[in-house]
């Protein structure tokens, strides 16, 4: 009997040797690969200096233009590289191309993605694919001190994966239920985009986008307003106004009918009545009632929702252009969430009028948007005030 005991206390001991053994391998490994990294990234010290430098003398660091210069430079080294928004093509595209063909094909292969945050931080992915599964090492680094130092490493399986048709590779990063981290989701557009429709996008499209405001996610146009709040848009208004630090939370404001009106019929071929409608006008003052998002009561947006891409255009014969925009949705690993039709009046002196928006398809219903708050709930929340 007490042989028998040995044998198992034996076993088990070598059990537990051999697990710590195999932890120890792992975990050199580990530390075998972010020194590789490590020591190729502070490779690529050498001559960024002066784009840094140049920068931060000009407060540029998250401007597309130093974003552009950061995606090429690491390019020249002859990796892919993107920006976090997916705003500028990705460079060295072909090799993620070829990448994810082989992953498809449950090839072999590897690659590396540089994602672009700003001018001081970029994040690199290196990417190995077997059996049709892609393992990732996700390290970030920063510049400080005259080099790129890293700040961050882990590793993780794709719990799931993929290459659109339209270009896009989606991949996810398993999280268990009440995680509250960043998001595990990432979106990489590879097939690059016409330079006008970027060009469209950031000009029409992005200032409105899909947060707190229908303008892009329901129908309407200059013969129906229905659609829209017209509150919501005077909030995106005064943002692309720059005007958004004139108004507190919790007060109400009257706003004098012609700055109201103005604002609009800057952005909108609307008339006065119908904007009345739409609002609290209170014609005994000619002002219009207005009151912000509360923080905590009606404006915390959703975080995560898909983001708009304009991804062809038509010059119309009146003037006017017709937009055709993709919601990119990543936590639904979507590039098509939604499509819809945005229809832009182009006046003198850069100046333009939205004219219309038709949703033509959806995959999702809208389920981030937050109503505004009632008159009644609005005195519960801030009558006190």
């Amino acid at each position: 009997m007490k042989k028998i005991w040995k044998i198992f206390w034996g076993v088990i001991f070598l059990a537990v040797c051999s697990g710590c053994g195999i932890k120890k391998e792992q975990k050199k490994t580990i530390e075998d690969t972010k020194e590789k990294i490590y020591r190729e990234c502070e490779m690529l010290a050498e001559d960024y200096q002066s784009i840094y430098e140049n920068a931060a003398k000009e407060n540029a660091l998250y401007e597309l233009s130093t974003i552009q210069k950061s995606m090429d430079y690491f390019g020249k080294y002859g990796y892919a590289v993107i920006d976090s928004y997916n705003q500028l093509d990705m460079v060295q595209s072909i090799k993620v191309d070829d990448f994810l063909k082989k992953a498809e094909k449950e090839k072999n292969g590897k690659t590396t993605i540089f994602q672009v945050i700003a001018g001081d931080h970029f994040i690199r992915y290196d990417l190995k694919t077997k059996q049709g599964k892609i393992d990732v090492e996700v390290s970030s680094f920063k510049w400080k001190e005259d080099t790129w130092q890293e700040t961050y490493y882990h590793e993780f399986r794709a719990n799931s994966w993929k290459y659109t048709e339209n270009g896009y590779f989606f991949m996810e990063e398993y999280h268990p239920a009440g995680y509250d981290g960043p998001s595990g989701y990432r979106a990489f557009r590879v097939v690059p985009l016409n330079k006008k429709c970027r060009e469209l996008n950031r000009k029409y499209i992005l200032p409105f986008g899909y947060t707190l405001n229908k303008l892009f996610t329901s129908n309407w146009s200059e013969k129906n307003y229905d659609g829209i709040n017209f509150y919501d848009v005077f909030d995106r208004l005064l943002s692309m106004e720059e005007k958004t630090d004139e108004f507190k939370e919790g007060k109400t404001y009257e706003i004098p009918k012609e700055s109201f009106e103005a604002i609009f019929q800057k952005y909108f071929n609307i008339s006065a009545e119908i904007l009345q409608t739409g609002t609290v006008f209170h014609t005994e003052t000619q002002t219009y009632r207005y009151r912000t998002r509360g923080i905590v009561y009606d404006f915390a947006p959703t975080p995560y929702i898909p983001y708009p891409e304009v991804v062809s255009y038509i010059e119309n014969q009146d003037g006017t252009i017709t937009l055709e925009v993709n919601a990119v949705w990543p936590q639904k690993e979507l590039d098509q969430a939604f499509c819809h039709s945005v229809t832009i009046r182009l006046l003198d002196k850069d100046r333009f009028q939205y004219v219309s928006n038709y949703v033509s398809r959806s995959e999702i219903e809208v389920t981030w948007y937050t109503e505004r708050l009632s008159d009644e709930k609005w005195e519960e929340c801030y009558g006190d005030n």
